[in-house]
């Protein structure tokens, strides 16, 4: 007898529906890592440019101070007996072209000798790099490269902090001839100090800074092996995008990320996934639910709703499956027609629920006495048919 147990037969439909639910998660996941990756994208993309900004600034400024650092050295090498009065004349104009330059110096023999403005500045008078730890080292590399290089920040004897370029100094033997660094002899250094705060600030760094997190080291303009200038060293150890700010005979490293990390959006991506779950879920149980109405129409078409025993509909196509193998195979079939006595009274007596669980009864008994290849179809109230397929001898029909 056919049962029709929602339980067991919703299993396939409920993995139909499991199914949806994960092909549906799947895609809006595989869209929402699309969403993400572009974000990802774009947000480091925008960082690189600001990256590439701060570093173009950066470089810009330092760039015009090594021009006015170049032409103090020139003048020098030309004129190595300079006086104060002439000293004061052009460091003044310096100055006042240059910006953010708070002091600058000579030191013959890297002993200074000239500084301007002088008023605040009278303690560095006399100072001998040679003595000063943290600042010999940048005057050493100046010699050594025979070229400017840009050193600290660092604690300013008369106090306050700043960036210095040093510009080594060397004498031309004549005036005329072919000029070679190597045949020249070293007079001293050039230095021009620039306030560091003042550097950020017209360089637009905090301007840059308040949507993005940045941080440079470097210091010396040893690059990555130096110390930190600006910002947070952590930077460095996370996912940031790095930049070099090149230096003369130097450079800085310069870290950025977005503010907030490259997860900004967490809240917006944690929607998307809930939103994920949410439709995913409602796909699968729409599926799962029209699935099984297929299932329970179909099973209706077909089979009786109270016994589950095949109707009128399918009892006509097994008979003309039973009469289509009879005549391939020249066996015989047989029919039982059965309807129960006195049922009528069964349901006058005792009631409608009394007589549905009768007819289920019946039906389950005569479904146990055939075989699986034969049919016991209820074809209306009480009456009920058998189809007896390949009828071998009389003891099939017994």
């Amino acid at each position: 007898m056919r049962k029709l147990h929602i339980t067991r037969h919703a299993v396939p439909h409920l993995l139909i529906g499991l199914l949806t639910f994960c092909i549906v998660i799947l895609g809006i996941e595989f869209i929402i890592s699309l969403v993400q990756a572009s974000q990802h994208q774009r947000m480091r993309s925008a960082i690189v440019d600001k990256a590439a900004t701060a570093r173009a600034r950066l470089e810009g400024e330092f760039n015009s101070m090594l021009f006015l650092s170049a032409g103090l050295m020139a003048h020098v090498a030309t004129h190595p007996n300079i006086d104060e009065e002439e000293f004061k004349q052009i460091a003044s104009e310096i100055i006042a072209t240059g910006r953010n330059i708070r002091n600058i110096g000579l030191a013959k023999d890297n002993v200074i000798t000239h500084i301007y403005p002088l008023a605040g500045n009278e303690s560095a008078l006399g100072i001998d790099y040679r003595k000063q730890a943290a600042q010999w080292p940048a005057v050493k590399r100046a010699i050594e490269f025979k070229s400017s290089v840009v050193a600290g920040p660092i604690d300013l004897v008369q106090g306050g902090s700043g960036f210095i370029i040093r510009t080594p100094i060397y004498t031309r033997p004549t005036l005329s001839g072919n000029f070679e660094k190597n045949q020249a002899t070293y007079w001293g250094l050039a230095s021009i100090v620039i306030n560091t705060q003042d550097f950020f600030r017209s360089a637009g760094f905090h301007e840059l800074q308040q949507k993005t997190r940045f941080a440079i080291r470097g210091r010396d303009g040893l690059g990555p092996d130096g110390e930190i200038i600006i910002g947070d060293a952590k930077l460095f150890s996370q996912q940031a995008i790095f930049s070099s700010v090149n230096l003369p005979n130097g450079s800085w490293q310069l870290a950025a990320m977005p503010l907030q990390g490259w997860k900004a959006n967490d809240g917006l991506i944690l929607l998307l996934h809930i939103f994920a779950v949410l439709a995913a879920s409602l796909f699968a149980f729409v599926v799962t639910r029209l699935s099984l109405s297929l299932k329970l129409n179909h099973e209706l078409a077909f089979y009786d709703h109270l016994t589950h025993l095949p109707n009128r509909r399918l009892l006509d196509d097994r008979i003309l499956q039973v009469m289509a193998y009879s005549k391939r195979y020249n066996s015989s079939f047989g029919v039982f027609c059965i309807d129960i006595n006195d049922f009528k009274l069964v349901n006058d007596k005792h009631g409608h629920k009394v007589g549905d669980s009768l007819l289920v009864e019946v039906s389950r008994r005569m479904q146990a006495s055939v075989r699986a290849t034969d049919t016991v179809a209820r074809t209306g109230g009480d009456e009920f048919l058998i189809l007896v397929n390949d009828v071998q001898n009389d003891s099939d029909m017994q």
